[in-house]
């Protein structure tokens, strides 16, 4: 019989059940005598082994027999659940993840694991040696297929009917819909130069349509919380245990559904973000007691989702950063001048730590001193037109925020005027838009500035920025505010054209290599237009020229770090 065809549905349960056996055995690490949890891992592994004999993956059926065997012995009493049990499975489980991923690949899950199921044997106390055949492996075939078989899986076990779609399928409807956006912008904006109210009224309707049809489709692609982030408690206990320390992952928000888009950036960023909190901020058990804490570190990752936008937050109760220390290695590595140094606020100095090459860490490890870490979070926040904010207190902690948009495909922007080009700004990135008075300007150390609720603001260029020359003088200039390393800066414009609902696309090469440029969009007036990323925009700048108005309507280019 031909069991090819169900492959990749052993492969996504699979997948399911490994998930919950590494929950499960770091719940175990916590509470050892909870008798629910024992229940659960050994019918996970139980599971996994009739799933493996039934098509026929003898080696995985093998060595998920051989931790059943185990985890039978640990339920019935006769062997304590311990860390070097937990060990064992999390390896154990690890092995069977590559055994599943070779399934995928076409292949029949047979990879050596002789040294991990003598391990078993011997900690359950058989011998080596015995067969671990799974003879009580559920081998029934399964049902046999209809002629058309359905292209997606029905799961009513809830009561409430549910239907497996495949990615590609919803990244296809995503992007069908895109073009409607811009196609009914395209109608809008011809109904609009046209005296014809029933071509109105048409136009009216179509956008109610289409804007029911993209809250419909982006409701099919929204994927819970916990899908990227069940694998990071094993993340933070093994790298604990590497560096001497005891931390432990809570993770709040699990079952808060996102937009795929954003839950394919996040996993990458939350890494760097979580092993920074690890390596960085959570001390030795000897430097937790000393100072009063408890041994064991703990480290929160969350996530709230707003009207607009979305708040990734990872929290730690460690060390703390001094940012009069992170100024010293900044100069010390040449990343900043003594004069940028003496102008830094603390929020500036903390927000160091995303500067490209920067690491505090004494020595290159596999976790840290690279330099990498928080850069790449900042660029992959950036891209996807966030921004990223950085707390901390010395001896209390820190707290890192990613804060997004709700989805990456069809979005709000700003859309503003530099000399000849239309360019878009996301309006999650916008703080604030003003009609600046020229005689609110002012130079401060070679830098013009201005004052706004109460804060004295740098005032950087667009137009000097992006290449389209100085923005027009005149007694007001448009200014829109928006957050940039740390710092609230205002970017001066020719002109605000106002808000819009646009489909974002990626650019092709040479485009995509551009610092500064997020993604492009079509508006409905058939205008190219390119969506900016300020933050990485302006650090391009630092390293090069960095442009800054002048009071009298004249600009000036300042070289800076």
């Amino acid at each position: 019989m031909d069991m090819s065809q169900y492959r990749d549905l052993f492969v996504a349960e699979a997948r399911e059940h490994l998930e919950r056996l590494g929950e499960e055995v770091l719940a175990l690490e916590k509470d050892p005598a909870n008798g629910e949890r024992l229940d659960s891992l050994f019918r996970t592994a139980h599971s996994i082994k009739g799933m493996a004999g039934s098509m026929g993956y003898d080696g995985i059926a093998d060595l998920s027999h051989r931790m059943e065997d185990l985890m039978d012995r640990v339920r019935k009493g006769r062997i304590p659940f311990g860390r070097d049990i937990a060990d064992l499975l999390l390896a154990c489980a690890d092995q069977l993840g590559r055994m599943v991923e070779d399934v995928t690949g076409g292949g029949n899950g047979s990879l050596d694991a002789t040294d991990l199921c003598a391990r078993l044997a011997l900690t359950a106390g058989q011998e080596a040696a015995a067969p671990a055949a799974p003879a009580d492996a559920e081998t029934s075939p399964p049902p046999q297929p209809s002629d058309q078989p359905e292209p997606a899986r029905r799961d009513e076990s809830d009561g409430a009917r549910t239907v497996r779609v495949r990615s590609e399928l919803l990244d296809r409807f995503v992007n069908i819909t895109g073009e409607l956006v811009t196609g009914k912008n395209r109608i809008m904006e011809l109904a609009a130069g046209l005296e014809s109210e029933p071509l109105r009224d048409a136009a009216t309707e179509l956008s109610k349509l289409v804007r029911d049809l993209q809250r419909e489709v982006m409701s099919a692609r929204m994927m819970p919380f916990g899908t990227i982030c069940d694998r990071f408690p094993r993340m933070v206990r093994d790298l604990a245990r590497r560096s001497g320390k005891e931390a432990t992952l809570a993770i709040d928000g699990k079952d808060q559904e996102l937009d795929r888009g954003i839950l394919e950036i996040l996993p990458d960023p939350l890494l760097h973000a979580l092993r920074n909190a690890v390596d960085h901020g959570i001390e030795s058990p000897e430097e937790r007691s000393a100072a009063g804490k408890g041994a064991e570190g703990r480290i929160v990752l969350s996530v709230r989702r707003e009207k607009d936008h979305l708040d990734v937050t990872v929290t730690d109760d460690g060390r703390g950063m001094d940012p009069a220390s992170l100024v010293n290695a900044a100069l010390a590595k040449g990343i900043i001048t003594p004069e940028e140094a003496a102008t830094l606020s603390r929020p500036e100095a903390l927000m160091l730590v995303c500067r490209p090459g920067f690491s505090t860490a004494r020595s290159v490890t596999e976790v840290s001193g690279r330099g990498v870490g928080m850069d790449a979070v900042q660029a992959a926040v950036s891209r996807a037109g966030g921004s990223l904010s950085i707390q901390s207190e010395r001896g209390r902690g820190s707290r890192i925020t990613l804060r997004l948009p709700l989805s990456v495909a069809i979005i709000q922007v700003l859309l503003v005027g530099c000399g000849p080009l239309t360019m878009a700004v996301p309006v999650n990135a916008v703080r604030r838009t003003v009609e600046l008075d020229r005689r609110l300007q002012r130079i401060e150390d070679g830098r013009a500035v201005f004052d706004l609720g109460g804060e004295t603001l740098p005032l950087v260029d667009l137009g000097l920025l992006v290449g389209t020359g100085p923005t027009a003088g005149g007694d007001f200039s448009p200014v829109l505010t928006a957050d940039v390393a740390g710092r609230t800066m205002g970017f001066a414009v020719d002109q605000f054209f106002g808000q819009a609902e646009v489909f974002t696309k990626p650019l092709g090469t040479p485009l995509n290599r551009a610092r500064g440029l997020a993604g492009g969009a079509i508006l409905g007036d058939g205008r190219v237009i390119f969506i900016l990323d300020l933050p990485n925009l302006v650090d391009g700048a630092t390293s090069r020229r960095r442009v800054f108005m002048h009071p009298d309507g004249a600009h000036k280019g300042g070289t800076t770090a």
